[in-house]
């Protein structure tokens, strides 16, 4: 019976199988490494909602400006779309990356802000960035940014950030965006700026717990209202000028009517409306836009006219489902008029055209899907979170000392116990070996009593110490050590080293001249393994260390807490964590597989 397969075809399926499962192997290794990677590059909400790709940047429209027949979209993932008014098409779009976004305009360019990456210059045709000037706020993370405000003159420009600890305003010279001037504002700790204005000559300036007036030329406040502690939460959302000394406040859920000659709040409405985005007076009427859809307030008689609801149409992750079909929940955030036409900017990047005296908009579009959201800048944020240098260089120097006292220690008692005969020698190799055997919290408590103690005795400190995690850790570790080394040593021929006493050599010559070269593999290997193992550790650096030498592990560990969950983060600084090891395998890796296979056949 002739063979089904020959032996040279048969071979070449095993070998094919076997690389195939090698590959497998290999894949299913390094997924956790390649996925924390991945996840080190996307947004918080994404991980959080168990979002595998990247999602798109929300679109949502935030303001209008008309020029000709022109209508600029700001929507907050920093773009700027030129819109046609007559042909119902947007004609050119700019977009600058990054979040917190706000723009001011003059007559030829337009300024926007970005807190990821500072204020832009660009040109009203869209074609063209002018001038970029950076971030005046350095060192903090960018999630930690509100809103972001700009306002401009014939001369500067006034920028600033609703971010706790900042009350300053930032003055550039609008030509070149150089920053001339920093204004600081005396506000209180738990105060923080929401929102600019700037009308005839003065900078209205709106923080979470009131409006201050000053003027442009002295920067002197001139007058401040404080709003009381029941507007704490929302904050300044837009300031609105009626006449005189008489402005109109949108908070989050209330309307303030204030009299900044008087500085006093004349009367606070809330026309059973939640969430105020915008406003815009025209002809004594108040238009305002907020969750419920579009108000018109009559000034004169302080009621509403008249109430539009259900103006957009039904969307699914940003998708319109039937253009027929009312959307319950309008979220409008910004409106412009013009003549007896509203155009209404909502979430999603989705526009409404509607005419005054209508109830349904006759023209909805939206704008393109925003871009991937890859946040490179969670490597850069990581480091403002957290003083992430400083629990790197711990782990670096506690991880590394204790590799080097460690392998010092159990390379000499190795090879003791290998090469020279005493009673209880094996006894002595099995009991230390039964060391390991022992959970390591049950170490916890005696340990810390134990520092406490040598503390209170001596007079000095250990706990919270480098040395004092050091000794822990190279106590932990010189056993397993011993262990391990005791077979490379066991595997080097001792008649080398019995013709080396032929030729001469102390007891200490051929352990230093013969055996450790022979050995150099195994220990490094060894070494690896105890560098590795103290860099993860968390239980011992959680309990005996203090803020000045917390290791990585605990420094990750601190992105989520009370305070924050900022995932994002933890796989970015997981990522770096990675790298000094990943750098110290290469380095060493012949080393390493030489250790691998050096004890295991001896002579």
């Amino acid at each position: 019976m002739a063979r089904l397969i020959t032996y040279y075809q048969r071979e070449r399926i095993i070998r094919f199988f076997s690389i195939t499962l090698m590959i497998i192997f290999l894949i299913v290794n390094l997924f956790p490494i390649i996925w924390m990677v991945f996840c080190s590059f996307k947004n918080n909400n994404d991980i959080l909602s168990g979002n595998v790709g990247f999602s798109r940047v929300n679109t949502s429209v935030y303001s209008f400006l008309k020029k000709n027949n022109n209508l600029y979209i700001f929507s907050v993932d920093g773009s700027v779309a030129n819109y046609n008014m007559q042909t119902h098409k947007i004609v050119k779009q700019l977009t600058i990356k990054g979040q917190s976004v706000n723009y001011s305009a003059d007559d030829k360019f337009f300024y926007l802000t970005n807190v990821n990456n500072g204020i832009f210059k660009v040109t009203q045709d869209l074609h063209k960035i002018v001038k970029k000037a950076g971030m005046p706020i350095k060192g903090v993370d960018t999630n930690k940014f509100g809103n972001t405000s700009i306002i401009n003159d014939d001369k500067y420009l006034y920028f600033t950030a609703e971010l706790k600890g900042i009350k300053k305003i930032f003055v550039y010279d609008k030509k070149n965006l150089k920053l001339q001037k920093t204004i600081q504002l005396d506000l209180a700790d738990s105060d923080f700026i929401r929102s600019l204005n700037l009308i005839d000559g003065y900078i209205y300036i709106g923080t979470n717990l009131g409006l201050l007036k000053m003027d442009k030329n002295t920067q002197k406040v001139v007058a401040n209202v404080s709003f009381g502690e029941d507007y704490y939460p929302s904050g300044v959302q837009k300031i609105l000028a009626i006449k005189g000394n008489n402005l109109i406040i949108l908070l989050q859920n209330n309307v303030l009517f204030l009299d900044m000659q008087k500085q006093e709040i004349i009367k606070k409405r809330n026309y059973t409306l939640m969430r105020f985005e915008d406003g815009l007076i025209l002809d004594n009427k108040l238009y305002l836009a907020s969750a419920a859809g579009l108000a018109v307030v009559n000034l004169d008689n302080d009621a509403i006219v008249k109430q539009y609801k259900g103006l957009f149409k039904e969307l699914k992750d940003g998708v319109l489902i039937d253009p027929k079909s009312n959307y319950t929940a309008n979220e409008l955030n910004t409106i412009y008029k013009n003549n007896d036409e509203f155009v209404l900017g909502s979430s999603y990047g989705r526009l409404s055209f509607m005419k005054e005296n209508a109830d349904d908009p006759y023209l909805d579009l939206q704008l393109p899907p925003g871009y991937r959201l890859v946040k490179w800048q969670n490597y850069s944020d990581l480091w403002k979170n957290i003083d992430f240098g400083l629990y790197l260089k711990n782990s670096v120097i506690i991880s590394g000392f204790t590799m080097f006292f460690a392998m010092i220690l159990a390379t000499l008692a190795s090879y003791a116990l290998v090469r020279y005969n005493f009673k209880g020698n094996n006894e002595f190799g099995i009991a230390i070996l039964s060391t390991q055997m022992i959970p390591q919290i049950m170490y916890l408590i005696p340990l810390f009593i134990m520092f406490k103690w040598v503390t209170d005795v001596t007079g000095i400190p250990i706990k919270g110490t480098y040395a004092g995690l050091i000794f822990i850790y190279t106590a932990f570790f010189v056993p397993f050590s011993i262990w391990i080394l005791r077979s490379f040593f066991a595997s080097i021929p001792v008649e080398l080293e019995e013709a080396a006493r032929i030729d001469g050599c102390n007891g200490f010559q051929v352990f230093y001249k013969i055996a450790l070269p022979l050995a150099i593999p195994g220990i490094i290997a060894t070494g690896i393994y105890v560098f590795l193992t103290a860099w993860d550790e968390l239980m011992f650096a959680w309990v005996l260390t203090n803020a000045d030498t917390l290791t990585i592990p605990i420094g990750i560990r601190l992105f989520v807490g009370n305070f924050q969950n900022r995932y994002d983060l933890m796989m970015a600084a997981a990522t770096v964590a990675t790298l000094p090891v990943l750098f110290l395998f290469f380095m060493l890796q012949k080393h390493i597989v030489k250790g691998l296979t050096a004890g295991a056949v001896k002579g």
